[in-house]
């Protein structure tokens, strides 16, 4: 019976288990599909998935397929992929489903990276600006800085010059500060660091810049000059993907200076002899070759080219750059690699710059409300060649053009008979000074290494409010070499710097989201960060090494120096900085937007009285386009949005030694005074005097804001009006010397940036094969010194012309002007014949018409017979008297002006046709002015260091005092008549004074409108890669720097990118010197194929 029972109940158990299985693959079915792009191309990667059950889905592949299992009945498929808009479909009883997703622009840029957080765009109440990843690697550099110009409105990039690993100088709406840093706060990843150099273009997704208090205050101290958020590429649910990203790059110098011809080198240079003095006259016929007494070659010269050695300091350069990315990971565990290295060989020869970089990020949900992230960033960076301003003339690559023109003098003897005709003159034609060999002769090598890492865990305590902790080091080490093998000096000199720093940060924040309904939206951030930096570095140097010693045998043996040797070591002060901070975000109906802000900062920075600063901020936006007054207005109004924000900032990138005093070590031979009985060595007070009071400068913010969008947002853009106040300015005041003190630094003083803003974007068209995009992006500020006590006082040297600079102090600051005036004399051309009474042979002064000082000119050689006291001559450089006193001294030097544009922006234009797109940036900067201190070198005579030296061509348009008589013979021109015959097209004057003079007819406008970048790429269609399993192939070309229109005389106008600090105010160099053209290099042109590899 027992039995039974089991079989009968085994029988029944086994119809109830297939019912049961029929019934389950009754409930569950497949649907399959292809997801495709507006071209028909198939998309890669979608994530498909069932609504309310996002934990099932797939993902479609290679060829844009998908098969998903899916319950019977009215299930809702959703595909989302990013770039496009995210659909939802109903399966209904079909089994197949094939979709084609839209693009969404507004996706690409729906989430903004602001401090500690992300927001949507259309919830911004600050000001806000962003740019793609795919954007800035359009712009093939190797500094990701410099890819910016032109993207972002509010702010200005200026790249050093065409040399490798250039500086780079970013301004966000201007700057506030006259003796720190006015370089913005960059953060990558949350990580703060000191410049972009060591990351990749291709590494990046978005950067986003912050720009008024509202947005920067959450970053206290450090958010003064604006902050630059860069997102790195992050990682990725999915299947593993490989992308490669590689170019190779030719570049040459787009423009070199001008210089006289081989024939207008001779005659001014026998002319300006001849001024110095019949024995300098004499040394230059006889090494050319000219006049009846050697030979008369004047007029064969016209037939000889001029040798330009800046050709042959420069080259051109290739230059290559290869990205690996590997990325993929399940819903738990995700992972992207990347692997980057570029070489860029210099223009100038003997210089290089190459960087390997490799980063690793790491995502693991630990459970389902705690995930753990990690990553981590090396970066090797080495660069050769490096080479700043060098001597009198600007640099080796700078002042090329001066040496030795005429390769083959047709007077047939060696310079060395004629050394002592052209005295100092002499080095611009022997065999010591070839820049060719100056700049073989140095290795100049720099090695950075960068380590950095960050570990974080993300929990989610409960719905909406989430706790995450971040703790971060970082590792640096730098090795600068020097090395002269005696050529430059007459004998081997070198130099080793060695230098080690270290980070650690933690940070911990509390987020809390919470929505009541369908009327209140508001988030909560609170946290708190520590930062601790140290550094140290050590440096040694040595001249006269033995002969056979090389670079590598005397960087290694650099303490065996037999002349001079020295050693040096600096442990940095520590920087130490803790704060709290903590933000409120509220919004009302969906259009009414308001956000808090609050951070305190304590640094060691500052002085004990004054560690702490605290920094609030606020913000209102109003979303006019969702009123419901407004909805009439929807078929032409996508987005209209009114911002108005006021906040603080500080600034913080100081030397950490302003308050404290400083001591030089005396030794016991140089003391005098005995102590305790006995000369011995002793401290003594040097330089700067302590101030226990010195404290944070401090920005405040106003901005106005409008955010527009019209027709289905295909024109859009925003326009922001601004008004930064920078005050208690760090300025050095000199102090009574009996204190045995030089200076203090002191809080006074303030600074203001006011402007305006505009950005657009046109969709023209935007069809299914063709599409074209323009953007235009345009940028006012007026910076303005607008309170500094004792503001007369703070003359400052560039110390461009050393001790033969006129006036010494060639900058200047005035209240309610901008900060960094160039001071000078006013040009008022050359004095002419009609100045003068002729009488007797000399030429005097007509009344009314001001005499010259040679406390301008100092030496002013000419042939002219002039009555005694007088320093006036025709052709003489002539400047207006300011002050009215019958002769031009230097009391007359005058405020020249400002010379930082106010008016700058760009303009791009977008299309696409089927597979090909082609792209174009354009800058331009208008109203400013360019410090030309190469025109004012070439302007003067230099006494005897200019016998021999190539001038610029435009010298030939100078006026001129000698002639080459029928007999080949230099004769002086004096007679009135003659005089005006032989300049009737003169334009400047006498290039003969000895002093460098600050004029105002060379500071010239700075204007120009600049091709940028031009690129054209052609992307593989589909059909052909799905078969060899290649997600993505596009090749494109790029041209930068194609051509420049300007008025200015120089190579280009873009220069000076390290101003700040340059400028000597007593012993310190502290002060601006703005937009000087002076030992820059030229600026590259290149041309760059590339492509981007998708598996």
């Amino acid at each position: 019976m027992k039995n039974k029972l089991i079989k009968h109940f085994s029988i029944v158990s086994f119809i109830l288990m297939i019912l049961c299985v029929q019934n389950i693959m009754a409930q569950k079915r497949t649907v399959s599909g292809i997801v495709t792009d507006s071209k028909n191309e198939p998309l890669i990667g979608v994530n498909v998935t069932i609504k309310n059950a996002s934990t099932t889905g797939t993902i479609t592949d290679i060829d844009g397929k998908y098969s998903l299992e899916i319950p019977s009945g009215n299930s809702v498929l959703v595909f989302s992929y990013i770039g496009y808009s995210t659909q939802e479909v109903k399966v209904s009883n079909r089994s197949v489903v094939d979709i084609v997703l839209k693009d969404d622009m507004q996706a690409l840029e729906e989430v903004v990276v602001i401090g500690y957080g992300t927001v949507k765009r259309r919830d911004l109440t600050g000001a806000v600006a962003s740019v793609q990843g795919k954007d800035i690697a359009a712009n093939p550099v190797s500094n990701v800085s410099q890819a910016l110009q032109g993207r972002l409105p509010g702010v200005n990039v200026i790249s050093q010059d065409g040399r490798p690993g250039a500086t780079i100088s970013v301004r966000v709406r201007g700057g506030g500060s006259i003796t720190q840093s006015n370089e913005p706060l960059y953060v990558v990843d949350g990580f703060p660091v000191s410049n972009l150099d060591d990351i990749s273009a291709s590494d990046i997704e978005t950067i986003d810049v912050l720009k008024d208090a509202s947005s920067t205050a959450i970053y206290g101290a450090r958010g003064a000059n604006g902050v630059i958020l860069v997102t790195t590429k992050g990682v990725k649910e999915g299947k593993i993907s490989v992308s490669y990203d590689g170019y190779i790059q030719m570049k040459h110098a787009a423009k070199t200076l001008e210089t006289l011809s081989a024939q207008e080198y001779i005659l001014h240079n026998w002319s300006y002899a001849a001024s110095r003095g019949e024995s300098n006259k004499d040394a230059v016929e006889k090494y050319f070759g000219l006049g009846s007494k050697y030979g008369n070659h004047y007029a064969d010269y016209a037939n000889v080219t001029a040798h330009d050695y800046t050709n042959d300091v420069l080259r051109t350069a290739l230059s290559h750059s290869h990205n690996v990315s590997i990325s993929g990971g399940s819903d738990k565990t995700k992972v992207i690699f990347s692997l980057g290295y570029i070489d860029d060989e210099g223009i100038k020869i003997n210089s290089d710059y190459n960087r390997f970089n490799t980063s690793l990020k790491f995502q693991q949900k630990l459970l389902n409300n705690l995930i753990f992230d990690f990553d981590l960033r090396y970066s090797e960076i080495n660069l050769n060649g490096r080479e700043d301003v060098t001597n009198g003339k600007g640099s080796n690559v700078s002042g090329a053009y001066r040496y030795r023109p005429i390769d083959n003098p047709l007077g047939g003897v060696d310079y060395s008979e004629v050394a002592s005709g052209f005295s100092f003159g002499v080095a611009n034609i022997d065999d010591k000074h070839n820049p060719i060999e100056l700049i073989n002769d140095i290795t100049n090598r720099s090695y950075d290494r960068s380590l950095r890492g960050s570990a974080a865990l993300s929990w989610e305590i409960i719905k909406g409010l989430t706790a995450r902790t971040e703790f971060s080091i970082n590792r640096g080490s730098s090795k600068d070499t020097y090395y002269e093998n005696g050529y430059t000096n007459g004998d081997k000199r070198a130099s080793l710097t060695r230098g080690i720093s270290e980070g650690l940060r933690s940070v911990t924040t509390f987020n809390y989201n919470k929505t009541l309904g369908d009327t209140h939206d508001f988030s909560i951030l609170i946290g708190n960060e520590f930062i601790n930096t140290d550094s140290e570095s050590s440096k040694l140097e040595g001249r006269g090494y033995p002969d056979r010693f090389d670079y590598k045998t005397t960087i290694a043996l650099i303490h065996t120096a037999t002349t001079s040797y020295s050693s040096i070591n600096t442990i940095n002060n520590p920087g130490r900085t803790v704060s709290f901070f903590g933000r409120f975000s509220y919004t009302l109906k969906d259009r009414y937007l308001l956000t808090g802000t609050f951070r305190a900062d304590g640094s060691s920075k500052f002085a004990p009285n004054n560690r702490w600063g605290y920094f609030p901020a606020g913000a209102l936006a109003w979303r006019v386009s969702e009123e419901p007054f407004m909805q009439g207005t929807k078929r032409w109004l996508s987005n209209l949005k009114l911002r108005l924000s006021l906040g603080t900032s500080g600034s913080d990138n100081i030397d950490a030694n302003l308050w404290k005093e400083t001591w030089s070590s005396v030794g016991s031979s140089s003391n005098h005074t005995p102590i305790n009985g006995e000369f011995s060595s002793f401290y003594r007070p040097d330089g700067l005097l302590a101030n226990p009071n010195l404290k944070w400068e401090t920005t405040i913010s106003r901005n106005l804001g409008i955010d527009f969008g019209f027709i289905n947002n295909r024109l859009n853009g925003s326009m922001e009006i601004y008004w930064n106040t920078t005050k208690d300015l760090l300025m050095a005041v000199p102090i009574d010397n009996t204190t045995g003190y030089t200076y203090q630094f002191q809080n006074f003083g303030k600074t203001s940036n006011k402007g305006f803003e505009l950005s657009l974007n046109f969709d023209i068209i935007n069809r299914k094969d063709f599409r074209f995009n323009i953007g235009a992006i345009y940028n006012y500020n007026r910076n303005n010194l607008d309170e500094l006590a004792n503001a007369d006082q703070y003359l400052y040297t560039s110390n461009w012309g050393s001790s033969s600079l006129v006036p010494k102090q060639d900058f200047m600051f005035e209240e309610g002007k901008a900060i960094g005036l160039v001071r000078g004399f006013v040009s008022d051309g050359y004095y002419t014949v009609n100045d003068f009474y002729y009488q007797n042979g000399q030429y005097i002064l007509k009344d009314g018409v001001p005499d010259i000082s040679n406390a301008l000119t100092a030496t002013y050689k000419h042939p002219f017979n002039l009555p005694e006291g007088q320093t006036a001559f025709p052709g003489a450089a002539k400047f207006y008297d300011t002050d009215g006193n019958g002769i031009v001294d230097l009391d007359d030097a005058t405020c020249l002006g400002e010379v930082v544009a106010r008016h700058n922006g760009s303009f791009q234009f977008n299309i696409g046709y089927k597979d090909w797109d082609l792209s174009s940036n354009f800058t331009w900067s208008a109203g400013g002015k360019v410090y030309n201190v190469n025109a004012m070198i070439n302007a003067s005579g230099q006494e005897f260091d200019g016998i021999g030296a190539q001038r610029a061509s435009w010298i030939a348009d100078c006026y001129k005092v000698y002639n080459v008589d029928d007999s080949g013979n230099l004769y002086a021109v004096t007679n009135p008549e003659e005089l005006n015959a032989l300049n009737m097209n003169a334009k400047y004057h006498l290039p003969y004074h000895q002093s460098g003079i600050t004029s105002s007819e060379w500071l010239e406008n700075g204007s120009y409108l600049r091709l940028s970048t031009l690129t054209i790429g052609y992307t593989l269609p589909q059909k052909y890669l799905k078969k060899i399993h290649i997600g993505k192939v596009r090749f494109y070309l790029t041209g930068s720097n194609l051509f420049t229109v300007t008025g200015y005389s120089g190579i280009d106008p873009e220069v000076n990118a390290t101003p700040q600090g340059s400028g000597t105010f007593g012993n310190l160099r502290i002060f601006p010197t703005l937009n000087m053209d002076f030992g820059t290099y030229p600026r590259a042109r290149t041309y760059t194929f590339g492509t981007n590899i998708t598996f």
